[in-house]
Formats: structure tokens, C-alpha cells, sequence
């Protein structure tokens, strides 16, 4: 009877932990989503739902799902590449915000 019992205390605790984790991911992602949406609004690369900062040949449309052919207008770019469409959660992890990028001090 007793490991009847130690078992529910046992599931109890997991879906307890299941719970608390999915609130800590929805609010990394929420905080990601906001971050990001106020660098998307300043960033001189986010141009027409894309990232204007990478330029992909066209075959990585095949490998990453993110990558889908340039609808820049004035992109400099070779014909037939793509481009990252843009998400708040690309746009928080980029390497060119300010607060991402890294001096060589810092690396020291």
C-alpha cells in the first residue's frame, strides 16, 4: 500500500514540475518575443519580414525553414538567394544587437 502511495506523491510532483516548467518557458518566450520586437523595430536589416544582414544561398530554403527567397526591393544580393524571415525570437538572439555583441575586452 505504502509505494501505492508513494507512487501518486511521486506523479503529483511530476506534473507539479511540468506545470512550473511550462510557465518558465512561456515567460522566456514572452520576454524573447518582447525583446525582440523592439529590436526588429530599430534594426536597419529588417526589411520586408526578412533579414536583410544574411544573405543564404538558395538552396538553404531546403535545409533551415526559416530561409525563403529575398522579398527585399533594393537588396544588393545575387540573384536567386534568400534571406531569414524574421521573428521576434530571430531577432532577440541576433548577434548585432548592441547588448549581444561582444568587444574583444570581453572575450579577454
Amino acid at each position: 500500500m505504502k509505494t501505492l502511495e508513494e507512487l501518486e506523491e511521486r506523479l503529483e510532483m511530476l506534473e507539479k514540475h511540468e506545470f512550473e516548467d511550462t510557465l518558465t518557458l512561456i515567460e522566456i518566450m514572452s520576454t524573447m518575443t518582447f525583446f525582440g520586437g523592439l529590436k526588429t523595430k530599430k534594426c536597419k536589416y529588417a526589411k520586408e519580414g526578412q533579414c536583410g544582414l544574411f544573405f543564404l544561398e538558395s538552396d538553404a530554403k531546403k535545409k533551415t525553414p526559416i530561409a525563403t527567397d529575398c522579398r527585399i526591393g533594393d537588396c544588393e544580393g545575387e540573384l536567386g538567394h534568400c534571406h531569414l524571415e524574421l521573428s521576434n525570437l530571430t531577432c532577440a538572439f541576433c548577434p548585432e544587437w548592441p547588448p549581444n555583441q561582444h568587444t574583444k575586452r570581453d572575450s579577454e
